[in-house]
């Protein structure tokens, strides 16, 4: 097929406005948020309020991961805007910007070569098919901004001509690194493909790290000041550095045999290596290979690259078990997963069977291998769209606020599951501990784990570090309270509590509700000492222990307690 280089270009722009027609729709119509990202908000409306970048007021405790993401949500919060809407536009503003560069990377690299080819914008394409790739171009967390800044990393990296050029790359890893602590993968991948590839490489390096001695050093300095810890809580949380090779492996397993296209990539390279196995085997193979890599544009050099960074990040993934979100720690390499696709078929074949190949993997990431369409789990890896249908958002407000009318003005401090993160986020507690995996305390998160199980969702405080940190009620899964009167649950209107430890003050105040009910404790401990002789004595020191961690050590209740003293002393014969 023979075609003017107008008509080629006439043609791509069309594909490359389809690309980006189909990528829009996907994407808002998988917008959603998910539980993760209400840390963020939490965190960046205290800074707005005045209480610093944490999750409780006065606790120095970094939840987030994602500085910049956190930074860009406050200045939103500060303007007035609500943070759902706000990230879900602005990710989806870097999920194009992500369909744009690589719409431009494929015609700044196509086969200019006699203008026989079709152009095909094949990775904006693909990105726009690319299922998961449209569900994390929202979800409210970073995912989208921080594969874009990756991708633009990538993209400088291959398209700078050495010396102060190397200065934009540089920066821009380094606010990909200050929007995600793992973008440091990505500038380390980058410093290994340019001492490979520049002739000058000293001079090279320096400039390429000038902007990350320049800003993040001091960043990161500063945070290890205000944080106290040299890494984000969520690294500890999460055991980032211990190693879960077997659930990481899983985790690949289960994105590759979803998007089973990118199988095309060993098969392509396969060919690649076959049509040059006579250069191969040749000695003079290393010196064509070496001045290839110092070719400035040369195939090698991008396939180089592509590698680097896909080998690198791919290995961090395995290594830390993965997420549990599905594909969403996939997300920022498939884009270049797509291009080395891209570079390669450009390279191997040509005409009709780059056409049609190309036609294959895009077919392929439409029609994947959807493994959760009758479960939403898989092992413990989880399609979060699915499990948080759109309408869960209302749901949580209305939740959230119905607890907000009984915390308002009291310091109420609260332990609750992950999966409460939402309505936790308009309840507005005075004090909330994520309980599922210690995100927003260093105690829970420092914890020493005997086995793995679910990643980031392995750590719980145990019931008397909830005590030590004053918790009074405990939100999350627990069994039903039995019918009768059960000291330790309240219902707060529909939504049933745990009481962790009874305060007179806050629970005299939640009484004057209707629709709040509980034990009130001083009256069933005057009851109890009333009836005291109808229990064993071992039965009534077990359970004075038991008032004393619950009740009395934490109120001005000296007159109860000295009754039960003497009541236990006198059975004792003391």
């Amino acid at each position: 097929m023979v075609v003017s280089e107008k008509t080629r270009k006439a043609l791509f722009l069309s594909l490359a406005a389809i690309a980006l027609v189909i990528g829009l729709l996907n994407s808002t119509s998988h917008a959603f948020v998910n539980d993760d990202c209400f840390v963020s908000f939490r965190c960046a409306k205290n800074f707005v309020n005045g209480h610093g970048l944490v999750y409780n007021s006065g606790e120095h405790v970094e939840a987030f991961t994602n500085f910049l993401w956190t930074l860009l949500i406050a200045v939103g919060i500060h303007w007035g805007y609500d943070p759902i809407p706000l990230t879900i536009n602005h990710g989806i503003l870097f999920y194009t910007l992500n369909l744009i560069l690589f719409t431009f990377l494929s015609w700044k690299y196509r086969d200019s070569g006699k203008g026989t080819l079709l152009v095909l914008p094949l990775t904006s394409l693909a990105l726009s098919l690319h299922r998961d790739f449209n569900v994390y171009a929202t979800s409210g967390l970073e995912t989208s901004m921080y594969t874009f800044l990756v991708s633009a990393g990538f993209a400088l990296l291959l398209l700078n001509t050495g010396g102060k050029s190397l200065l934009a790359p540089g920066f821009v890893f380094v606010l990909a690194m200050m929007t995600r602590p793992d973008g440091f993968i990505f500038l380390v991948a980058a410093f290994v493909f340019l001492l490979l590839t520049r002739k000058d490489v000293i001079k090279t390096c320096l400039y390429f790290a000038a902007p990350s001695l320049i800003i993040f050093l001091p960043y990161w300095l500063w945070r290890y000041k205000y944080y106290g810890l040299f890494f984000p809580n969520s690294f500890y949380a999460k055991s980032a550095d211990l190693a879960y090779y077997s659930q990481g492996l899983e985790y690949t397993w289960i994105y590759f045999k979803t998007y089973y296209g990118f199988f095309l990539i060993p098969a392509l390279g396969g060919i690649y290596l076959w049509q040059r196995r006579a250069t191969l085997i040749t000695s003079s193979f290393f010196q064509k290979f070496w001045t290839a890599l110092h070719t400035e544009d040369h195939p090698v050099q991008r396939i180089l690259l592509a590698l680097l960074f896909i080998g690198a990040y791919s290995f961090f993934i395995i290594r830390v078990g993965g997420d549990f979100m599905f594909a969403r720690f996939f997300i920022p390499i498939t884009p270049l997963l797509l291009f080395l696709i891209e570079i390669i078929l450009n390279q191997t074949l040509r005409t009709i069977s780059n056409i049609s190949l190309a036609v294959l993997l895009l077919l392929a990431t439409l029609f994947r291998f959807d493994q959760f369409k009758e479960q939403v789990s898989i092992g413990h890896v989880v399609d979060e769209s699915r499990y948080y249908p759109k309408e869960s958002v209302e749901i949580a407000k209305e939740y959230g606020r119905s607890l907000k009318k009984y915390f308002d003005g009291l310091p109420i401090r609260v332990a609750f599951w992950a999966g409460q993160l939402k309505p936790m986020y308009y309840a507005e507690p005075f004090y909330a501990l994520e309980a599922s995996a210690g995100l927003t305390d260093t105690g829970v998160a420092r914890q020493h784990l005997t086995e793995r199980g679910r990643p980031g969702h392995e750590k719980k405080p145990s019931n008397e570090y909830m005590i030590q940190k004053k918790i009074h009620f405990f939100i999350g899964p627990m069994e039903t309270p039995p019918q009768g009167n059960v000291i330790n649950a309240i219902f707060l209107g529909n939504i049933v509590a745990r009481i962790v430890t009874y305060n007179n003050a806050i629970m005299s105040a939640l009484e004057k509700y209707p629709d709040v009910h509980f034990v009130n404790l001083p009256r069933y401990l005057d009851e109890y000492l009333v009836n005291a002789d109808k229990y064993p004595l071992d039965r009534v020191m077990y359970d004075y222990q038991f008032f004393v961690q619950f009740y009395f050590n934490n109120n001005q209740d000296t007159a109860r307690q000295q009754k039960f003293q003497e009541y236990i002393r006198s059975k004792l014969g003391g």
